[in-house]
């Protein structure tokens, strides 16, 4: 029928460039036909299969990705995740819940499949942007969940990385995957913090060593050890010049009984 052309059409092809100027006349026909339908009592669009007419892009993402082509594999998933974004902000399968849950599903498939590809690019920050639109229709999405604590391990967020990988846990308890990256993620923020110490006692070092920088007040209990090591070190000097005194005293008694006996 001219309704299911239109159907598939807009899932197709208006995504592309050189169609764009036909998205709003396209939209004001469907609905035209819409309303006809519904005065002849068939109130529901026909289906479409939305998997059928995605897979041919897909699969050839898949290919490019497989090649190593990731920029490619990028370019072809791009599209198709700009057709399904399409879909649902036009709400075109808003009347079928069925069909509109597999835009949804397509939607969360495209953003997690350029996660893992912008992976491969060292993308990270775009990592993220996927993840997250992934995550915000399937929040317990364990690939999302993984490709995002990895791309937050590469630009060395640590703390956060160990908090999606503990959500991933908690979903997934056995995943080996998960596992072993929060291990690497401890690991790692456990060696961060003890080289971010390093750096501090030696950028406070170089600060005390600088002659610019004046010495800062001592503390009221500084001046007592200061006073009070004085004080050891002044009786301790005269307890030395004492001991020096009477040992020169008692030579001078023994040599004068050693002349006296020998007279």
């Amino acid at each position: 029928s001219r309704l299911e052309q239109l159907d598939t059409f807009s899932l197709c092809h208006l995504v592309h460039p050189k169609w764009a100027h036909m998205t709003d006349q396209l939209q004001e026909d469907k609905d035209d036909l819409q309303e006809d339908l519904s005065e002849e009592g068939e109130a529901d669009l026909p289906k479409v299969d939305l998997k059928a007419d995605h897979s041919k892009e897909e699969l050839k993402g898949k290919e490019a990705y497989d090649r190593g082509d990731y920029a490619g594999a990028v370019k072809l998933w791009s599209a198709s995740l700009r057709s399904a974004k399409y879909l649902l902000d036009k709400g075109l399968y808003a009347h079928n819940r069925e069909q509109e849950m597999e835009v949804e599903a397509m939607h969360v498939k495209y953003n997690l499949n350029l996660a893992q590809a912008h992976l491969k690019l060292g993308d990270y920050r775009q990592v993220l942007t996927y993840c997250d639109s992934a995550l915000e229709r399937d929040p317990n999405n364990t690939r999302g969940l993984y490709r995002k604590a990895s791309a937050l391990m590469e630009l060395m967020s640590f703390g956060e990385a160990t908090e999606i990988l503990e959500q991933l846990l908690r979903v997934e308890p056995e995943n080996a995957a998960a596992k072993a990256l929060m291990a690497k993620a401890k690991r790692s923020a456990a060696q961060g913090d003890l080289r971010a110490k390093k750096m501090s006692q030696k950028m406070f070092a170089k600060i005390e060593s600088d002659p610019r920088v004046p010495p800062p007040e001592p503390t009221d209990w500084e001046v007592f050890l200061d006073q009070a090591q004085q004080t050891c070190t002044s009786a301790k000097c005269c307890v030395l010049k004492l001991y020096a005194a009477g040992r020169s005293w008692l030579s001078r008694v023994l040599r004068c009984r050693r002349t006296a006996k020998e007279e």
